[in-house]
């Protein structure tokens, strides 16, 4: 079972640049406010351990004489880097949930669960269960989120020549966050709790997720999603590097 495409009341927007299956976002409709979302991702330990990898590559790019014209110490820069893709990660989501239609995903999702398919979702998430399974899946959607923004940010520096060391995984090779990365342990408790709990809530819940992800992919155009990439979400950000002398 694919736990990123059950995800509470949630589909996947496969963004035709985003490459890898990690870059997928997982987005809700209606849509969870994007800047909450994306503070919670950077609070949890995998998100402060980007944003210490984002503060070091930071440090070794600024240009020391520039730091010093702007009184910008090189210790401000952490966190200088972690509100900057705070801002650029919650405009990212903003600008990915603009790609679904969400009339067509409502007709998609009745199609395939029933006419009354979303509004049984709602009520789901009240049952006790359901709230457990969330719990347990929440930190998988947060990394989802926080790799789908850092995917898609180096791949922008890199085809702009920032000159920036890559922070995610993916790109960097960082040994250190894939430790703290928490999706296998909790695909892992995901796996246990559905087999040991097996209520027809549960099952409902499952498969209207699954049906949910579907009319969520069906409901993004396909002409809109292959122009979205990193140029979409992140052109404009060098203004913001160059206050922290990242050329």
């Amino acid at each position: 079972m694919k736990y990123l495409g059950t995800a509470v009341g949630a589909a996947l927007v496969v963004l035709a640049a985003a490459g890898p299956a990690r870059a997928q976002l997982l987005l809700q409709v209606p849509p969870e406010q994007p800047g909450p979302l994306v503070k919670e991702a950077f609070a949890s330990a995998y998100g402060q351990a980007l944003a210490d990898g984002l503060g070091d590559a930071l440090r070794n790019a600024a240009d020391p004489a520039c730091l010093d014209s702007k009184k910008v110490k090189t210790a401000e820069l952490r966190q200088r880097g972690l509100d900057l893709m705070s801002k650029w990660g919650s405009r990212m989501l903003e600008q990915s949930a603009s790609l679904i239609d969400t009339k067509a995903y409502e007709s998609k999702l009745a199609e395939a669960g029933g006419q009354t398919a979303s509004a049984e979702l709602g009520r789901l998430k009240d049952d006790a269960d359901i709230k457990h399974y969330r719990e347990i899946e929440r930190p998988i959607r947060l990394t989802a989120v926080l790799d789908s923004v850092f995917e898609q940010f180096d791949r922008y520096a890199s085809t702009t020549g920032i000159k920036l060391a890559p922070v995610s995984p993916l790109a960097g090779g960082n040994d250190i966050l894939l430790t703290k990365d928490p999706t296998e342990a909790s695909e892992k408790a995901l796996k246990e709790f559905i087999a040991t709990h097996q209520s027809p809530a549960l099952k409902r819940f499952l498969k209207l997720s699954e049906d949910a992800a579907d009319a969520m992919t069906a409901a993004v155009s396909a002409e809109q999603a292959e122009k979205a990439g990193p140029a979409t979400f992140f052109r404009g950000i060098e203004s913001d590097l160059a206050e922290i002398c990242v050329r």
